[in-house]
């Protein structure tokens, strides 16, 4: 039951849509008969409805209105770009007894860094006085992220894959610092040292 003494929108948006059944409508008629504030709702809603009947406007583009949306969006702050240093927990080069017998004999040596929440695999091979890094950083989220490798001859780099995997390009044997830059951490490995 409505307590006011207005009769409800609902109720003024059947009427205007003519959806309001003959007993219903005679009695809300005459409430708009002679209330303003009611007869004045009904006539807005009447005249929003005819326009919105007879409009034949095409729609915006949709990049038009993704963009238009996009304005209203809350904006995110940037938030403080964390430096951290990885520690090696994992050498394939000093854990060959740990191996056996078994184990296949490979020209790839394996090194696991570990920083915080994100560990990183290195595969490293030297052939003909150069190396090929290879990996893959284990951390959820690391879309958008590249790998930096510098030293005394250059730097290059690569950016991670949807596994967040990478190949650097062959670079020579030397001592170098790598760099994983990642949206919101940067990690790095200052003292690799790859020699035959």
């Amino acid at each position: 039951m409505n307590s006011s003494p207005h009769i409800a929108f609902e109720a003024l948006v059947d009427i205007a849509e003519k959806r309001l059944i003959s007993g219903a409508l005679e009695i809300a008629m005459a409430h708009v008969e002679v209330c303003s504030a009611c007869s004045d709702k009904l006539r807005q809603l009447q005249q929003v409805i005819r326009l919105m009947k007879t409009d034949t406007a095409e729609d915006a583009p949709r990049d038009v209105l993704a963009s238009a949306i996009n304005i209203f969006q809350p904006q995110t702050t940037p938030t403080a770009l964390r430096r951290v240093v990885a520690a090696l927990i994992f050498d394939s080069r000093s854990a060959s007894p740990a191996f056996g017998m078994r184990s296949l004999r490979t020209d790839w040596r394996q090194m696991l860094y570990s920083a915080h929440d994100t560990d990183i695999d290195l595969r490293v091979r030297v052939q003909n006085e150069e190396c090929i890094v290879t990996g893959q950083v284990i951390q959820e989220g690391c879309n958008g992220g590249l790998v930096e490798i510098s030293g005394a001859t250059g730097s290059t780099q690569a950016n991670l894959n949807a596994l967040c995997e990478f190949t650097l390009p062959a670079m020579p044997i030397g001592k170098y610092s790598l760099r994983v830059v990642l949206p919101d951490v940067e990690i790095e490995i200052p003292d690799l040292e790859f020699k035959d």
